[in-house]
């Protein structure tokens, strides 16, 4: 489904059609679910958040804005829900901080086109490259490539600057660059778009 679509049932639903919304759960609910395995491992946890947000949804829609992008509103919003769940469940704002979020790139099956065995060994390479990074770097890395989000969306969701997301960004390839030299950058770049699933 194009973004135009997407835009065209977010709107509709604000406008009060219910089959939109029924089309905007079908179309996000899975995304959105396996997005919030990436913050805390309990399914039920992420059940009852992703339950929590489309009924808030629903019941707050004349609120909503019609203009933003349903995708990045939607994941910002679930990522709200998991961490204030994980705040409330730990009563400490410093373990939140330290939860070690597990933002490991989703290699689609359109990777499988991958058959010479050192592009293979480079894909598990990367693989364990991004395992180490940072969390927040792994965090930017997996909404940009994976989920193809905008720098804007990207820090607006993680209530950062762009100048910041960019940053994260740059040092999280650089640094991936830095363990893979004799590889060239554009074949970094092509196995981390590789990834994206359409």
């Amino acid at each position: 489904m194009d973004n135009l679509n997407e835009r065209a049932f977010w709107k509709a639903f604000i406008k009060g059609n219910d089959r939109a919304f029924e089309n905007i759960y079908k179309l996000y609910a899975d995304r959105l679910f396996a997005f919030g395995m990436k913050y805390h491992a309990d399914r039920d946890v992420i059940k009852d958040c992703l339950h929590d947000l489309f009924v808030n949804l629903f019941h707050y829609r004349s609120k909503l804005n019609p203009d933003v992008n349903p995708l990045s509103y939607l994941f910002t919003s679930l990522r709200n829900n998991v961490l204030a769940r994980l705040r409330k469940d730990n009563r400490s704002q410093a373990l939140v901080e330290r939860i070690d979020y597990s933002f490991d790139l989703e290699w689609s099956p359109e990777t499988v086109w991958i058959k010479k065995e050192e592009d293979r060994q480079l894909v598990v390479k990367l693989q364990q490259l991004i395992k180490r990074l940072p969390a927040r770097q792994r965090e930017v890395i997996y909404l940009k490539f994976n989920e193809e989000l905008s720098y804007e969306e990207i820090a607006s969701m993680l209530d950062i600057s762009i100048a910041s997301c960019r940053t994260l960004i740059y040092r999280a390839i650089k640094q991936l660059r830095e363990h893979v030299e004799d590889i060239p950058l554009v074949q970094v770049f092509c196995l981390l778009l590789s990834n994206v699933r359409y």
